[in-house]
């Protein structure tokens, strides 16, 4: 003989929904806006990375219709006993299938309401930076990192912007891309959050 089953009240069940209806929530708001921070045990740094950040595309249509070429730039804060230093970590990358090392890479710079804002790549190795291993998702096989150092100053430029893209010159040539997916919803986030600015 089975034991009786013990029923709810009503002020229970309401709360098992409302407990319920709160995990749910906190499940979808921890999305992918929300910055993450994590020690980096190859170099004992606390590295910060932005939920997201801006991704610019280049069109080329004389390889097929939908094929791009891509530049990912993703904020990053590295902390090093107190010492912080802003980086935009990313990526240029294609969804063209070139030889390695077919093209030279593009010297980028972005292009924000009309200021010139150069990325110049640092010439210091990821691990010298604090970067252990890479704090941002490869996005393709064949991609070739970027690290720049950046400002908050920058940034809080960037997510105001009303006209915002990218500039690559190869070969003495410059080359558009446009903003092709916007995360500065996230960056304002980073910013908030305190990671920029301490």
């Amino acid at each position: 003989m089975r034991p009786a089953r013990q029923r709810l009240t009503p002020a229970a069940t309401a709360l098992v929904a409302v407990f319920c209806g709160l995990v749910v929530t906190g499940c979808a708001t921890q999305n992918e806006s929300a910055s993450r921070e994590y020690l980096d045990e190859r170099t004992a740094a606390t590295v910060t990375v932005a939920g997201g950040g801006l991704v610019f595309a280049r069109a080329r249509p004389e390889y097929a219709v939908s094929a791009r070429d891509y530049l990912t730039l993703v904020p990053v804060d590295v902390n090093r006993a107190g010492t912080h230093v802003l980086y935009f970590y990313g990526y240029v990358w294609s969804t063209i299938d070139k030889p390695a090392g077919s093209e030279a890479l593009a010297q980028f710079e972005l292009i924000a309401d009309g200021r010139r804002i150069p990325l110049a790549p640092s010439a210091a190795a990821p691990r010298a930076l604090g970067f252990g291993d890479p704090p941002v998702k490869l996005p393709a096989r064949d991609a070739r990192t970027l690290i720049v150092v950046t400002s908050r100053e920058v940034l809080q430029f960037l997510v105001r912007a009303q006209e915002l893209s990218a500039l690559g010159t190869r070969d003495g040539l410059g080359e558009r891309y446009d903003l092709w997916d916007d995360g500065r919803s996230a960056i304002e986030e980073f910013l908030h959050g305190g990671a920029a600015g301490r």
